[in-house]
């Protein structure tokens, strides 16, 4: 099955310029600005999060290369939910190679998605992995500019 990030990526699911600093308060504000665009239920937040934190507390999802792969699988989510948040500064996320965190790509499904859950964690890693698309993606100062490089990406590794 091929991956077309756009079935499930938004410029609603784009947060650019977080300020945040810690990684708890990032991913409270990614999970924040999703209820706000409706992407989960705000009942289901406590949830999502204590489930990303045990995922972090595993092992980091900072993998590197100025990005961050935070993902959970949580029964209440209905359908894949995909979010890109960019900082410029870079963020402390105990990343493998010791540099900041630049870009977030945070990956929400629910537990009969396993299968379609790693396609997209893989295919997220693949696209991200390269050095100049993340230094871009960190330039664009709106969403709109973030899911036209994601797109242009995209159909660069296909």
């Amino acid at each position: 099955m091929d991956i077309n990030i756009s079935d499930y990526l938004d410029k609603d699911s784009i947060i650019v310029g977080i300020k945040e600093k810690t990684k708890k308060k990032i991913l409270s504000v990614i999970l924040e600005h999703l209820i706000a665009k409706k992407k989960i239920s705000k009942s289901d937040e406590k949830q999502i999060l204590k489930n990303l934190l045990q995922r972090e507390a595993m092992g980091s999802t900072a993998i590197g290369g100025y990005i961050a792969l935070p993902h959970a699988r949580i029964d209440s989510v209905k359908s894949i939910v995909v979010c890109i948040a960019v900082s410029k500064d870079g963020i402390e996320f105990d990343s493998l190679d010791q540099e900041p965190v630049n870009v977030i790509a945070l990956l929400l499904s629910n537990q009969n998605e396993a299968g379609l859950h790693l396609k997209m964690l893989a295919f997220l890693a693949r696209m991200l992995r390269d050095k100049y698309f993340v230094q871009q993606l960190k330039n664009v100062d709106s969403s709109e500019g973030v899911l036209a490089l994601i797109n242009k990406q995209q159909q660069a590794i296909r």
